[in-house]
């Protein structure tokens, strides 16, 4: 059987930038992915624009068409992918879903649903921190007369009009969410914590150019500007904060706290007659087909800056993996980069042990 130098899971932007940054170091490598290259971005509401402008959604070496200073929307992102993939004759396999990545005679085996079997020197899960939904347990107290949605809705056309919605979160999503419903149906948001809701823009830019230009963006973890964000969570959404829904018709509750049938209880009361909740309440990583049992915790996959305890496999493109730009295209070249130099590393002390 062939032996792979690396092996990448996942073609988001990450994991296709990184099969970039081994090519053009000569590694004889393999992106798997269990869709389509850019898939991920077809799981969020096509009509909601990025955060970010095109300047700040493109990866090195290719441009994203389309006004520099404007925003992007999910799809754009999804073919741009593509189109880096076949600009660079990627070496990708699409539909090759792993169901199993664990350690053989020193090398990683890498089985697929299809019943394909890879060996590789290196892996890196390149899977992204937006896995699987995240459904907090007191779903299970709903009837099953309420609907029940994730924020990985791609229209918000399947939700009836005029019946009663209740959004669960006060991140991005849900505010979109929430206030997208807002003309046709009786909507609640639950906002839980407060967190900040900066402007898309500042002084006619996108503030990601100031916060690029300031250097907050790249802000290491450990300093006192990464834990005042870590602390306020902003999200540039002021434009569906508090008192903008609640002129839209929404009603902004606290937390959330229990259910009974169609009855929602918040801490600061009761929402009666629920027909439709939409659960936005963050992710989750998927772990399961990862059997190396000492690199996953509670939280998911267990790295340090995409070092991980199994030498040999890395991770990459998680939220505040370096810096704030982590979770973001616009970090994915620092990141990226970085855990490619590791895998180098790695792989010429191995060769240096095999000499020795």
């Amino acid at each position: 059987m062939r032996v792979w130098d690396v092996i990448i899971i996942g073609a988001g932007q990450c994991g296709v930038y990184a099969a970039r940054l081994l090519q053009k170091r000569s590694f004889d490598s393999l992106l798997l992915e269990r869709s389509e290259v850019g898939s991920a971005w077809k799981q969020r509401l096509l009509s909601t624009p990025l955060f970010t402008s095109r300047q700040f959604s493109q990866l090195p070496e290719l441009a994203l068409p389309g006004v520099t200073d404007e925003f992007p929307l999910p799809l754009e992102i999804s073919n741009y992918l593509k189109s880096y993939v076949k600009k660079f004759n990627l070496n990708v396999r699409e539909k090759a879903e792993v169901t199993s990545v664990k350690k053989h005679n020193g090398l990683f085996l890498i089985y697929l649903r299809s019943g394909e079997e890879f060996l590789a020197k290196t892996v890196i899960n390149a899977t992204g921190s937006n896995q699987v939904p995240h459904i907090p347990k007191v779903s299970d107290e709903l009837s099953e007369n309420v609907m029940q949605y994730t924020s990985q809705l791609t229209s918000l056309k399947i939700i009836p009009d005029n019946c009663k919605v209740a959004v669960i979160g006060g991140g991005a999503s849900g505010r979109q969410i929430a206030g997208g419903l807002a003309n046709r149906c009786d909507v609640t948001l639950a906002t839980g914590a407060p967190r900040a809701l900066p402007p898309n823009r500042v002084l006619g830019k996108d503030l990601f150019w100031w916060l690029k230009l300031s250097g907050i963006i790249d802000s290491g973890n450990s300093s006192i500007v990464a834990r005042i964000l870590k602390k306020r969570n902003p999200v540039p959404c002021a434009a569906f904060n508090n008192r903008r829904l609640t002129e839209l018709g929404v009603t902004i509750r606290s937390r959330l706290i229990s259910c009974a049938k169609e009855t929602l209880i918040f801490t600061d009361g009761l929402v009666d007659n629920v027909e439709v909740v939409i659960w936005a309440t963050g992710y989750r990583d998927y772990t399961h087909w990862l059997k190396l049992p000492h690199c996953i915790d509670r939280q998911g996959f267990i790295h340090s800056q995409g070092l991980t305890p199994e030498p040999g496999l890395f991770v990459l493109g998680r939220k505040w993996f370096s810096c704030r730009g982590s979770e973001l295209i616009l970090g994915v070249h620092k990141d990226a980069t970085h855990v490619v130099s590791l895998l180098e590393n790695h792989m010429k002390n191995k060769e240096k042990q095999y000499e020795e």
